[in-house]
C-alpha cells in the first residue's frame, strides 16, 4: 500500500522516486518562505495604519500636509539608516548609478509626488473619498503586473480586487456616501495618488533583481525628503516643531509606519511574492487605521464599517486561494488510474 501511494505521489508531481524527497522539501520551503513574506507585508500594512494617528497629532499643531509628509520621510530615513548600519554595516549603503535611478523613481514618484497628490486629494475631497481613490492602487498593480511580469489575471483575482475596493469604501465611509463630493481636481489627485502608490511594489520587484530593497528605500526617502523640503518650506514651522509633543509624534511617525513598516515590507518582498497580490495584503492598513481611530481618536465604528472590514478581509483570503492546479490534478488522477489498470 505504501509503495502504491509513493508511486502515485511521484507520478502526480512528475518526478522520479529518487528525486521526490528533495523536490518536495524545496517546494514546501518555498511555500513557507512565501507565506512568511505575505505575513510580513500584512504586518507592514498594520503599521502603515498607524500613520493617521501621528499625522493627526502633527496637523493639530498647525503643520501643513506637505510638512507632515516631510517629517515622515526624513525621520523615517534616519531610523531606517540606523537599522541598516547596525544590521548590515556601511556596505549596505553602496549603490551604483543605475541603482540611483531606481532610488530617484522611488523618491520622486512613490514618496514625493504621491504624498503631494494624496494631500491635495484630502484637501479637495475629504479623507474618506481620498482613501477610497487611493485604494484603486491594486487595480493599477494588477494591470502592470500582467504587462511587466506576465502574472495571470484570473477571475479569482478580479473578484478579490472588486471585494477589496468595495471593502475599503465601506470601511472608510460606513456606507454613507452622502457627504462625499469629488471635484475634477480632487478626482485627478486621488487617482494619481492611487497610481503613484501602486508603483511601490512594481519598482521594488524590479529593483530587487539587482539591489537590496532597503538601500533603494533609504535613498528614496532621502530624495523624497529633498523634494518635499522645496514644497513645504520647513523653516516657516520652526515654532510649531519646538516642543515635546511634536518631537514624540515625529519620532513615532518616522519609526512605526515608516522605517519599521518598510523593513517588514522589504524583507517580505524578498520571498518571491506575486506582485499583484502584495497591495491586497497591504490593504489591511485600512482595518488597522479604523481600529486605531476608534481606540485612540474616539471615532465611530458603525455596522457599515464592520461590514467593510469583513469584506476587505475576505478579499485577502480570496487572493490567497490557489485553485489553478486543481483541474491538472484531476486529469493526472484519471490518467494514473488508467495506467495502473
Amino acid at each position: 500500500m505504501r509503495s502504491e501511494m509513493t508511486a502515485f505521489m511521484n507520478y502526480m508531481i512528475g518526478i522520479k522516486p529518487a528525486e521526490a524527497a528533495g523536490q518536495e522539501r524545496r517546494f514546501f520551503d518555498m511555500k513557507k518562505d512565501q507565506a512568511l513574506g505575505y505575513m510580513l507585508v500584512i504586518f507592514a500594512g498594520i503599521m502603515w495604519g498607524t500613520a493617521g494617528l501621528f499625522s493627526t497629532v502633527l496637523s493639530s499643531l498647525g503643520l501643513s500636509a506637505s510638512m507632515v509628509a516631510l517629517i515622515r520621510l526624513s525621520s523615517g530615513a534616519v531610523f531606517l539608516g540606523i537599522f541598516m548600519l547596525i544590521k548590515y554595516g556601511p556596505e549596505i549603503f553602496k549603490i551604483d548609478a543605475k541603482g540611483l535611478i531606481w532610488c530617484a523613481l522611488m523618491g520622486i514618484f512613490v514618496q514625493g509626488l504621491y504624498n503631494v497628490s494624496y494631500s491635495e486629494a484630502v484637501k479637495e475631497t475629504g479623507m474618506a473619498a481620498a482613501t477610497i481613490m487611493l485604494y484603486t492602487s491594486p487595480v493599477f498593480v494588477s494591470v502592470m503586473s500582467r504587462m511587466l511580469f506576465k502574472e495571470k489575471f484570473t477571475a479569482l483575482k478580479v473578484g478579490a480586487l472588486v471585494l477589496n475596493i468595495a471593502g475599503c469604501a465601506l470601511a472608510v465611509t460606513g456606507g454613507d456616501f452622502g457627504d462625499i463630493h469629488i471635484p475634477l481636481i480632487g478626482l485627478a489627485s486621488g487617482l494619481a495618488a492611487g497610481f503613484l502608490y501602486s508603483l511601490l511594489p512594481v519598482i521594488n520587484t524590479e529593483a530587487l533583481k539587482e539591489y537590496n530593497i532597503m538601500t533603494i528605500t533609504f535613498y528614496g526617502l532621502i530624495i523624497g525628503s529633498l523634494l518635499l523640503t522645496v514644497i513645504s518650506r520647513p523653516w516657516e514651522y520652526a515654532g510649531q516643531l519646538m516642543n515635546i509633543e511634536a518631537g514624540l509624534a515625529a519620532a513615532g511617525y518616522g519609526l512605526i509606519p515608516t522605517a519599521a513598516a518598510y523593513i517588514a515590507y522589504s524583507v517580505g518582498l524578498e520571498k518571491r511574492l506575486e506582485t499583484s497580490k502584495v497591495p491586497i495584503m497591504a490593504s489591511i492598513e485600512v482595518v488597522s487605521a479604523a481600529v486605531i481611530g476608534v481606540i485612540a481618536l474616539s471615532q465611530e465604528l458603525s455596522s457599515g464599517k464592520l461590514v467593510g472590514i469583513a469584506v476587505l478581509l475576505m478579499s485577502i483570503v480570496l487572493m490567497n486561494i490557489d485553485t489553478g492546479k486543481l483541474p491538472a490534478v484531476r486529469l493526472r488522477v484519471r490518467s494514473f488510474a488508467r495506467r495502473r489498470a
